[in-house]
């Protein structure tokens, strides 16, 4: 089991254990076998062994549709540190499932109430502002916290993949469909198919007791290789002919290219770390929303989970982003509505917990149910993760964030959106708790908004300036683009 410590000072004795310890690991395995891709693993493993943290990993996973407050808020017997998840109806009982599971991870999840995305958009579209903290016109305004760690903060340079970003049935880059953006807003494009994906993480490990397919795999790296050689080289020549503006661009492709040229070193499996099994694209024969493939969504979300789980372990990335989808087709294994989106989220009609603290009345208690049991099944696919990490000795040192894009799926209200942070964290979060935030609007002003001046926010924003600095960017004390600035700043202090 991995052992959690606390982040050390920067000056502490144990900062200058963990640093002997690399570089005696370093030293002994010799200067030849530096450049190896996965010794950074096993510098890891060796330096865990002596008692110092793995590296922080990052996965954030998204699920349509809100949620049924009723079934998934704190009990009145509830407290921060002693609360139910197995109450009836639980939308997060999986958490607290070992029979299904292997153990309970209830120690292992921070479950926070109140938090507020502020899209300023249509609720469907504020997906967009879960890792980005921004306004959302045709776009976000700013990169996504992913890529601000993996690429600015450099958090993704030793690995294959500085990130990955997965979906389920979409791959288009509209502000509802993705998670990730790069520089100014711009969406990042994603992998829908598991086989791409699988290719992509695991085409340069070394196949092993099969020497016509490790020969195979050696052609086809020193064919990739060579083209990035020739590409190279012709950008250098290029570079001292050019402005000092375009130098800054040419420097720009061969950052993209050392990138890519990562995809094209060997790699050999070993520990914890080994290569799974290439997923079998007949499981799947469709993969796309609306051509056909929504009876597949289910068998391609396991694979991914599956997937990624085995890169995380493998020290192949430590960014990812996978946006899960409904099961909307007729004759789906939760007994629902063949249309998920208009016969389940729009037809939910809270209570005064799940509708934002306006006054409707008491709600349909019919139509929170089939909400509750599809947050269940999006709840069961994050348990389903931080087993398979569990069982590969990472989920201590991994954050997964789970999120949706609204609270209220009937309203679509961006006010008090299901946010769950899971794993180890590295021990930088406090775990095994449930956090309700201060309500956003006075008891008298049910209806306030950012416009008035009563409205106190819990934006996510500084959920995501605390998740920054848990990775060792202190100088993230800012994230996002909001109207008022007090929003996007300062962190999330109950966090710690």
């Amino acid at each position: 089991m991995t052992r959690r410590i606390s982040a050390p000072s920067p000056m502490s004795p144990l900062v200058k254990h963990q640093s002997l310890v690399r570089r005696s690991f370093l030293k002994s395995v010799g200067a030849g076998l530096l450049g190896f891709p996965l010794i950074d693993m096993l510098a890891d493993s060796v330096a865990q062994a002596a008692g110092e943290a793995l590296p922080l990993r990052f996965i954030t996973m998204y699920h349509p549709h809100g949620v049924a407050a009723e079934h998934w808020i704190m009990r009145p017997t509830d407290t921060e540190t002693n609360f139910d998840l197995k109450f009836e109806n639980s939308s997060l009982a999986p958490f607290d499932d070992a029979a299904t599971y292997g153990k309970s991870f209830k120690d292992k999840v921070l479950i926070i109430e109140g938090i507020e995305l502020l899209s300023g958009a249509n609720g469907h579209d504020t997906a967009a502002t879960i890792l980005t903290g921004s306004r959302v016109s045709s776009k976000p305004s700013n990169a996504s916290l992913d890529q601000v760690l993996a690429i600015d903060k450099k958090l993704g340079a030793s690995t294959k993949l500085a990130s990955i970003s997965l979906a389920v049935g979409s791959d288009g880059s509209e502000p509802g469909t993705t998670l990730s953006y790069g520089p100014g807003g711009a969406p990042l494009p994603k992998i829908i198919d598991p086989v791409k994906a699988f290719d992509l993480l695991f085409s340069g490990f070394v196949p092993s007791g099969d020497p016509n397919a490790a020969a195979q795999a050696a052609r086809q790296r020193a064919l990739g290789k060579s083209v990035i050689d020739f590409v190279h080289g012709d950008v250098s020549r290029l570079k001292n002919r050019v402005g000092p503006r375009e130098q800054q661009k040419l420097d720009q492709h061969l950052t993209s290219l050392r990138e890519l040229e990562k995809q094209f070193q060997e790699q050999t499996a070993g520990g914890s770390c080994t290569v799974p099994t290439k997923p079998n694209a007949s499981a799947f024969p469709a993969i796309k929303q609306y051509n056909g493939g929504e009876p597949y969504f289910d068998v391609i979300t396991d694979t991914f989970i599956d997937i990624l789980a085995q890169a995380v372990a493998c020290d192949v990335t430590r960014f990812a982003t996978f946006f899960m989808a409904d099961l909307s087709y007729n004759g789906n294994p939760l007994g629902l509505p063949a249309d998920n989106h208009g016969g389940v989220a729009h037809t939910y009609s809270g209570s005064s917990a799940g509708s934002d603290g306006q006054p409707v009345g008491n709600g349909d208690p019919a139509s929170w149910l089939p909400l509750a049991k599809f947050n269940r099944y999006s709840y069961s696919k994050v348990a389903r993760l931080m087993q398979k990490l569990d069982e590969l000795g990472v989920l201590d040192s991994t954050l997964i964030y789970a999120s949706s894009d609204m609270g209220n799926p009937a309203l679509h209200s961006t006010r008090n959106v299901p946010t769950v942070l899971a794993g180890g964290a590295g021990g930088k979060f406090r775990m095994g708790r449930r956090l309700k935030m201060q309500a956003d609007c006075p008891a008298q002003s049910p209806w306030c908004n950012p416009d008035q001046p009563e409205f106190r926010a819990s934006p996510n924003n500084k959920l995501l300036v605390s998740i920054a600095q848990a990775f060792g960017a202190t100088d993230i004390t800012t994230f996002g683009t909001q109207p008022n600035q007090s929003w996007t700043t300062g962190d999330m202090a109950e966090l710690f």
